[in-house]
């Protein structure tokens, strides 16, 4: 029960953490949604699908290799091992960053004309190239804590890195002119100068916690070791990324031939892209905290045959991330007129939330079963369903997105996401012998369906539109006690659920 104490609590340290991070990012989504508008928000997003591209490049698989090979040496007691597992992985990932670095500083005028077919968006890109060998450090040191239970040393300095990056951006969005492309700018040396920070603090972290273990004799084969985990990932990734790279381009090029004119096909896309899919993500902070902690525990597992704690463990993770992803895809559907004109002061922006909340429970939920196949040794399986989830999705936006517009989106973003949640579900079912429960899946819709009414019926006289953020907040925790309530009626959350979970604090 200790090892499962300290699980736990790293969870709930990463998911404040995360939920901070993603509290900073999403005012900082705010304040710069009111500061550039819909169209510089589609703009920027133009510049992140180049640069998430060049990201993906650069780091594709390293962080993944250095928790497995982390994990499974420090798992045998041999953490110089550990050590040796991250230099090896630095070189390398530091060597392919800044490779990939020079290429985007090289070719950063063509991209913006040739691929983004916009020339303001030049100078951000050739000033994003610098992060990259940044990145690379940086996820290689975030890896190494994450593998040996220490997220919170990289959690703690990932705050001030966003501290850093959002303080950084907004001084000089107030210094530099006050035009689109000062503007991309400015957010774009901001990252630079946060990717700095937060890879210095990684690095003093890392420093006091090597001199606490004695050198010992070198582990053989563990750059072999470390490509064969980082390069089926890699290769895997850049297909994907440059899949997504297309999609994302297609988007405004899409909408444009469907009659939208340029400057409407930015701020739509800057709209979905910029607002609403940071606020779909943001309640994600638990979930993802979980699946980054389970792929070390899931690795070290399978590593000394222990497959009843590896099916406990996949069978409490997956359960407890549906019924947390039911109750927020609930209030994201019932409350998005809301959260969109709270928020955003946007009404397109409530509307576009409503029609994106059912993909919440697929987002998550796919999340937490990619995350279970990366420790069990299913990387090369997850990274082709996510390579077809991508050529499908590029395909549709081509043939759909110049005869129904926003629609035809839509669509794309569902079938997609679809596609790829049935595959690997069904690939970790086949691999595991892991079976969900339909039964509780069901009682918890059925929950989480009478508790949305209920609290309706309870808070009907409380104003949603004179009190909005007080009242926004007592209807959420009344339905989330209230679906809670229910899954203990319905035996979702049992005693025994319970008495484990009194158990960790003990």
């Amino acid at each position: 029960m200790k090892r499962v104490k300290i699980i736990f609590i790293n969870v709930l340290f990463v998911t404040a953490t995360t939920l901070l991070l993603r509290t900073i990012g999403l005012m900082f989504q705010v304040y710069l949604s009111n500061k550039i508008g819909p169209e510089g928000m589609g703009l920027f997003q133009l510049i992140l699908s180049v640069y998430y591209l060049s990201v993906t490049l650069a780091v594709a698989g390293i962080r993944l290799a250095v928790i497995r090979l982390v994990a499974e040496e420090a798992g045998r007691g041999n953490r110089p091992g550990a050590f040796q597992a991250v230099t090896v992985a630095l070189r390398y990932g530091v060597g392919l960053g800044s490779l990939w670095g020079a290429i985007l500083l090289l070719s950063a005028n063509y991209l913006g004309h040739a691929w983004l077919a916009d020339a303001r968006t030049i100078p951000a890109l050739r000033i994003l190239a610098f992060t990259l060998p940044l990145l690379a450090a940086s996820s290689v040191y975030s890896g190494y804590f994450t593998a040996v239970r220490k997220p919170v040393k990289a959690a703690v300095i990932h705050i001030a890195e966003q501290v850093v990056r959002v303080a950084a951006t907004v001084i000089l969005l107030l210094c530099l002119p006050n035009n689109l492309e000062a503007a991309c700018l400015a957010i774009a040396v901001g990252s630079c100068f946060g990717e700095g920070a937060g890879l210095l603090m990684l690095r003093h972290a890392y420093i006091n916690e090597q001199s606490r273990y004695a050198d010992k004799d070198k582990t053989p084969n563990l750059l072999r070791r470390m490509l064969q985990i980082s390069v089926p990932v890699a290769a895997s990734a850049y297909v994907t990324s440059g899949l997504r790279t297309l999609q994302q381009l297609l988007i405004p090029a899409g909408l444009r031939r469907s009659g939208a004119t340029a400057q409407a096909a930015l701020g739509v896309y800057g709209t979905i892209q910029g607002m609403v899919i940071p606020l779909v993500m943001f309640p994600a902070a638990f979930i993802y905290a979980v699946t980054d902690l389970i792929v070390p525990e899931l690795a070290e597992c399978q590593a000394v045959g222990n497959d009843v704690r590896l099916n406990y463990i996949l069978t409490r993770v997956f359960n407890l991330g549906t019924l947390a992803s039911l109750f927020i895809m609930g209030i994201f559907f019932r409350y998005s007129r809301h959260l969109g004109l709270l928020i955003y002061r946007s009404g397109e922006a409530g509307l576009y939330l409503r029609v994106l909340a059912p993909l919440v429970i697929v987002i998550y939920v796919d999340s937490i079963v990619d995350a279970m196949l990366k420790g069990i040794g299913q990387q090369v399986s997850s990274m082709g369903f996510n390579i077809l989830e991508s050529g499908l999705s590029a395909v549709l936006l081509y043939v759909l997105l110049p005869r129904y517009a926003v629609g035809g989106y839509i669509f794309t973003i569902f079938a997609a996401r679809m596609l790829n949640f049935i595959l690997s579900l069904f690939r970790l079912l086949k691999v595991t012998g892991f079976k969900p429960d339909m039964v509780m899946i069901g009682k918890a819709m059925f929950s989480l369906f009478n508790a949305v009414v209920i609290t309706n019926l309870l808070l009907q006289e409380l104003s949603l539109e004179h009190f909005p953020f007080a009242a926004l907040a007592l209807h959420i925790a009344c339905a989330g006690l209230i679906y809670y309530f229910l899954l203990r009626v319905l035996r979702c959350i049992t005693t025994e659920d319970l008495r484990w979970f009194k158990s960790i604090f003990t």
